[in-house]
Order: C-alpha cells, then sequence, then structure tokens
C-alpha cells in the first residue's frame, strides 16, 4: 500500500545501536572498499545474512588501465545466495518521491548519490568535496526530512539541507536500484556455502591470464617518467585510492571469502593458503598506502620496488593454488 506523502516508513528496524559486517579475517585492514559492495555487506548483517557467500567477484579483481576494478555484487549471486532481487530504476521524478513509493512496496533502494551530503564521511567527504558514491536506503520521513542508509560498514541518518541535497527536487541522482527483500531466502551453511562454492569457478574463471600486478607497476612507472601523473598530496591520496585501497580491499575480501569457503572442504589446505597469499598481498598493500598518506609522493611508493614484487607473488600463488580448486561431486546442483 502506498506512503502518506508526509509519512515515515522504515524498513529494518532495531539499528539504532550500529551495524558492522562480520567477517572471517585476523583483523579488518581496510573498513571499506569505497565501492558499490560497502553497503551490501552492511546491509546483509542487517537481515542476519552471512556475507561471505557473496564476495566471489572480490578474486576476479583486474587492474584496468587507470584504476583496479571494483569488487560488484552480481544480480544473479543475489538471488541465488539471499533470494534477493535487484531491478533497475529509471529516476524521472523527485528523489523522495521515488523513495516513498519503493519503500512503501516494501524495496529498499540503492542510490548514487554525492559523498558531500553524507555526514558519515565527515573528516573526508562530508561539506569538503563532492565525490559519487553508492548507498542503500531504508528509511524515510519527509516530516523530520530524514533518511536511513547503509555506506560504507555502516548505517547512518541524515536530515535537514543533507536531506535536501540527496533527495530533493534539485538532488543529482545518479544510478537508482530497488531491492525487493520480502521473498529473502535464509540458506543452512553447508547449502550456502555449496552454492558459493559452484559460483567460485565462474569467478575463477574471470581472474586475469596475466599478473596484474607487475601490469600495474609497469604501467604506472611508465606513466611517471613520461609526466602522466601528478606529484604532490592531493595527487597521492588519488592515485593510491583508486590502486592500493581497491586492490588492498578486494584482495582482503577474497581471503575472507576463501577462508569461509574452506570450512569442512576436502581442498581446504589449498584454499586457506590462496587466503593467506591475497591476505599477505592486502597487508602490504596497506603498508604502502599509509606509506603514501605520511609522503605524499607517488614515486616515493614506487622505490624500491621490493614490495610490488611481493605483491605480484603472493597474487600469483593464490592464482595457482586456485587453480587445483574442483568442484566436487555433493558442491554439484541434483
Amino acid at each position: 500500500m502506498p506512503m502518506p506523502p508526509a509519512g515515515r516508513c522504515r524498513l529494518i528496524p532495531d539499528l539504532e545501536h550500529g551495524i558492522s559486517p562480520r567477517l572471517d579475517l585476523p583483523e579488518r585492514l581496510w573498513h571499506h572498499t569505497g565501492g558499490p559492495i560497502d553497503p551490501w555487506l552492511t546491509l546483509l548483517a542487517a537481515l542476519d545474512l552471512d556475507a561471505h557467500a557473496l564476495l566471489g567477484p572480490s578474486l576476479a579483481c583486474d587492474f584496468l588501465g587507470d584504476q583496479w576494478a571494483l569488487p560488484w555484487p552480481e544480480p544473479a549471486d543475489l538471488d541465488a545466495l539471499y533470494g534477493l532481487t535487484v531491478m533497475p530504476l529509471r529516476p524521472w521524478r523527485c528523489v523522495h518521491e521515488h523513495l516513498q513509493e519503493q519503500l512503501g512496496a516494501g524495496r529498499l533502494v540503492m542510490i548514487e548519490t554525492d559523498a558531500h551530503a553524507l555526514p558519515d564521511t565527515a573528516g573526508d567527504t562530508y561539506r569538503r568535496h563532492h565525490a559519487r558514491t553508492m548507498v542503500i536506503v531504508d528509511e524515510i520521513d519527509l516530516a523530520q526530512r530524514r533518511l536511513g542508509y547503509f555506506h560504507r560498514a555502516g548505517h547512518f541518518l541524515l536530515q535537514g539541507e543533507d536531506f535536501e541535497a540527496v533527495a530533493g527536487p534539485r538532488a543529482a541522482v545518479g544510478a537508482m536500484t530497488a531491492i525487493g527483500v520480502q521473498e529473502r531466502i535464509r540458506l543452512g551453511p553447508e547449502a550456502l556455502r555449496a552454492q558459493a562454492r559452484q559460483q567460485l569457478l565462474r569467478h575463477r574463471a574471470r581472474m586475469p591470464r596475466d599478473n596484474p600486478v607487475q601490469r600495474w607497476e609497469r604501467r604506472h612507472r611508465e606513466d611517471l617518467a613520461r609526466g602522466r601523473i601528478a606529484e604532490g598530496p592531493e595527487a597521492c591520496r588519488a592515485w593510491s585510492d583508486a590502486g592500493l585501497r581497491q586492490l588492498g580491499a578486494a584482495t582482503e575480501l577474497a581471503s575472507a571469502h576463501l577462508r569461509w569457503l574452506a570450512q569442512d572442504a576436502a581442498d581446504a589446505v589449498a584454499l586457506l593458503q590462496a587466503a593467506d597469499a591475497l591476505w599477505q598481498l592486502s597487508v602490504r598493500a596497506r603498508a604502502l598506502h599509509l606509506k603514501g598518506e605520511h609522503s605524499g609522493e607517488v614515486r616515493a611508493l614506487l622505490d624500491p620496488a621490493a614490495p610490488f614484487e611481493h605483491m605480484a607473488r603472493h597474487w600469483q600463488q593464490a592464482a595457482s593454488l586456485l587453480g587445483t580448486v574442483r568442484l566436487a561431486a555433493a558442491d554439484r546442483p541434483a
């Protein structure tokens, strides 16, 4: 039933005390990837669904020439693993009208918006500079001009002028997607792993044929030599976020995925060794990212070359180990 025009709709209760994804990792090196998978992980935690199964696409992370690819949840995975349906929307009215319509029908809404108006990014982009990002909206209160949304590694509220910037008549919204949660399913741990394992082979097949870390290092050494990369703290931060953060965060998620899949698996040793190799890659990427924050110079991160050689070796080790994984008979669909 449609909401009253000035009504309030809240689809997921009991989020006042916060929520964060629970992942099988020694520690969380990257609190968020900066990409579209972040709000999904937090949403699954809020729905009490195991997010590990959704991390398979992070294995296929590749260097795209100017940045590393961000892990992107696939609609088919969301449907098969959790019964969540994803339906693209065409924004043609005021954003809050679309939100009212969809939330009133029991559907969450993912929107691309400006992080300049998101209070959870205080100290980063909030009221400082503009950056596009994805959030999942689960609550709207028109009377209070308030939105509840999932972003990065948590659930947050915004209101007042931030509401106007995100959902008001002049809000510049990008992609918009409805998320059906009413038919969601809750597979048992064994069934969920079996389903994710079938998808693992598909994601593994999408891994780069060559070593993308080596390709990444070569490209940026060439760009530096030809003056294509600016120096200075802001340029170094942009380079590090598009490179080190996106690579490190993706391999951290891939490591968590493999650790989770290894439970009770016949090839647990190979999966755990691959997980460790990706974890070590992420650790080295994090160390370089921190170095960049202190030095503010891209050139300093590429000299010496040893960290990149280690990262390339870790990636190759993980890829080789994953090449030994086969789909067991028990994992095959009936």
